[in-house]
This record gives structure tokens, sequence and C-alpha cells, in this order.
């Protein structure tokens, strides 16, 4: 039976993601409304809130709609990027390169990793596998999404011979692996379940980052590179992935700094495009400490 779903659930997934276009456009504007009016009270709704409370921080005006659009074609794009769609693959573009490599390199000469960590905007699926083009040891730690079949078919779709996927429990796990490879964690950090976290304040509000193995991570000598991706509004739809900064090993011993400047940075790359966030997460500006 579990065979059979997995069979099932691929062959589902290559053939809707072989659907042109024009069918997940007409898709989108029937299925919008439904799913608006059977989430009023609980995911649009709380799009609607955190929108009206952020409103004054951002540099274009965005709706719940926008929101909503944005990641249902950014998942679109992240799913046909995974399964190496050349239509996807050409549209990504890369910016500010050269931190990452510099940042490899530089942890290198001392015997260390480096960690690549960003948030749930854009097609960022697609980060997770691109950061295998600066090591041979890419270090992913992913969460349980559907049932059991269905996390074996979207391991699968995140494979690469680089790639080694941790679930958050096997922390321990991974820092021995990361630092005995000398390789790359691949990490975002806004969203998390059942583990603690970092109390920020975004957009004036209280929310939770989970940095906390950042900092660990950051204090045994591993450095830190953030980095971001989004999709332009242009005809060509151009994937941008952006380094952004380089924290070396050890930036901050109390890990204070550290976490209020990746937060000062993460509520600049979402103000630049909120309707690419997943404003639509339960736990958004909710505190865990």
């Amino acid at each position: 039976m579990y065979k059979l779903k997995v069979i099932t659930y691929k062959l589902l997934l290559n053939i809707l993601l072989r659907l042109p276009d024009f069918f997940y456009s007409f898709l989108f504007t029937i299925a919008f409304p439904i799913y608006k009016a059977l989430h009023t009270e609980r995911a649009y709704g709380r799009v609607v809130k955190h929108l009206e409370a952020a409103r004054g921080y951002f540099k274009q005006d965005v709706t719940a709609r926008d929101v909503f659009k944005g990641i249902y074609w950014n998942a679109l794009d992240s799913y046909r990027g995974l399964t190496r769609f050349r239509s996807v693959e050409r549209r990504i573009v890369f910016e500010n390169e050269d931190i990452i490599k510099n940042a490899v390199a530089e942890c290198a000469k001392i015997g260390m990793p480096i960690a690549g960590i960003s948030i749930h905007q854009g097609s960022f699926e697609l980060m997770h596998r691109i950061l295998c083009r600066y090591s041979e040891h890419v270090h992913l730690i992913t969460d349980s999404v559907g049932d059991v079949a269905f996390r074996e078919v979207l391991r699968e779709l995140r494979s690469d011979p680089h790639l080694t996927e941790y679930h958050p429990e096997e922390t321990g796990r991974l820092i021995r692996e990361l630092f005995r490879t000398k390789g790359i964690l691949a990490m975002v950090f806004d969203q998390g379940k059942n583990t603690k976290g970092n109390t920020v304040e975004l957009f004036g509000r209280q929310t939770t980052l989970y940095l906390r193995l950042i900092e660990k991570i950051n204090q045994m000598g591993a450095g830190i590179v953030t980095f971001r991706t989004w999709t332009e509004n242009t005809p060509e739809r151009r994937i941008v992935i952006h380094f952004e900064t380089f924290y070396p090993p050890k930036y901050d011993t109390q890990g204070r700094e550290l976490v209020s400047d990746i937060a000062h940075e993460t509520e600049h790359w979402i103000a630049d495009h909120p309707d690419q966030w997943s404003w639509n997460y339960h736990g958004n500006f909710i505190t865990h400490p």
C-alpha cells in the first residue's frame, strides 16, 4: 500500500507540474474566492490582520489576495525547479554571489563550516538545492509534511548527491556532521514547531525567530551567510537569489547582536516584498521564548 501511494503521488505530481500556466491562472481565479470564504477566521483572516498591522512599513501596497497569489506561484516555481524544469532554471539569477564564495573560502582556511540561512519568502524551496553549488556537503533541516508516502516523494524531489536531510530532533547528529564535513547548514529560521525560539520585534510587534541553533554553531566557530529569494513582477519573472551578509565565526559570543541584526534584515526583506512572504503561518507574531 505504501509503495502504491508513493507511485501515485509521483505520477500526480509529474502530471500537475506539466500543466500549462494558463491552467494555473484559471485555477487560482476559481479557487481563491472559495478558499477565502472557508478560511476567513483562519489563514486568510490572519493575513488580513497581519498586513494591516504592518502596512506602514511596506514599500508597496499589498492585499491578502496578493500574498496568497505570491505563495501559489512561488510554490509552483519551487516544485518545477526541484524537478529541474529548464523553464525555471533559466529564470534564476544570482546577486552578490561573492559573499558566499568568500565566506566558504574564509571558513575553510580555519577548518570551519558555515550556515546559509533564510526565510519562507519567494521560491524558497530552491535555496536548499542551490547551496549545493558551493559545497559537497549541505545539511538541511526539514520538518514532517503530510503522510509518510508524501514525505518520501518530497524527500526524493529535494534530493541531491550533496544534500543530507535531518529532522529537527536530529540536531545533535547534524552539528557533528556539519563540523566533521566542514559543509553548509541550510535552514529557514522564521517558522518552527515544538521548539524554543528567540523573541524579536518585527514591524513593531513581538514575534519569534528560530535562531538558537545558529547562535550555537556561530559560537562554536561557524560563519553565517544570510540570503533570500524573490520573483520579480515583470514579464520575465526572474527568480532572484540574493546573498546578503556574512557574519564571521564568533560574531557575538552572547548572541544578542547576532539575533538583533538578523531580525533587522528579516524585517527589511519582508518589507521589500511583502506579497511573497508566508504571512499565513499560524505561528507568526506569537512568541515562543
